[in-house]
């Protein structure tokens, strides 16, 4: 390991090709967000794609509401709607005119506070189908040409460990399965 001067960002862009410039991956490394405008029965939202920081704190506001009790403590519909809520939460950059007066008349304000667990479920796998196309186009490295992925609507499970989990539209595809502490030899 060496230690070395500081190396000027500037140099590192020009550096980029073309191709590298227009990447999702390289334009949210140097610090853009993705984001998309969702339409939902309660109006139009803009969110964004949420980065590993945006992720761990999505477990983070999780965690404080649980008062840091383990998920197990929890029925699952109660850690659903916390999960669900915190996700929003920290995704959710803007919305129609309830959402952004809520946010004047008191600044904390959360999604735990909406009424409708229909509108939540709703939303929520509208911003899941998102990232997952955002998920595509990072692991293909390049930007999508459709810009909308429809989200399963009736979704009875919407969220299962964790934020994004459980959505009916990845009961397609297997699951890992988590295994007891194991030695193997």
């Amino acid at each position: 390991m060496k230690t070395v001067d500081a190396i000027d960002t500037e140099k590192r862009v020009e550096k980029l090709t073309e191709r590298e410039r227009d990447d999702y991956f390289a334009k949210m490394v140097m610090g853009k967000d993705v984001t998309e405008e969702i339409e939902t029965s309660r109006g139009t939202f803009t969110v964004k794609y949420p980065k590993p920081k945006d992720v761990i704190a999505i477990g983070k506001i999780a965690a404080y509401r649980r008062n840091y009790k383990p998920v197990e403590a929890f029925d699952v519909t109660s850690e659903n709607e916390n999960i669900m809520t915190a996700t929003l939460d920290v995704v959710v950059v803007s919305g129609p005119e309830w959402y952004e007066n809520a946010k004047k008349i008191n600044k904390f304000f959360s999604f735990v506070e909406a009424p409708s667990r229909k509108f939540l479920t709703e939303f929520y796998g509208k911003v899941y189908s998102f990232r997952e196309q955002v998920e595509t186009c990072l692991d293909e490295g390049e930007e999508p040409t459709d810009q909308r992925v429809p989200a399963e609507t009736g979704a009875d499970d919407p969220v299962d460990s964790g934020a994004f989990g459980g959505l009916a539209g990845e009961r397609d595809h297997p699951r890992p399965r988590r295994v007891a502490n194991r030695t193997h030899v």
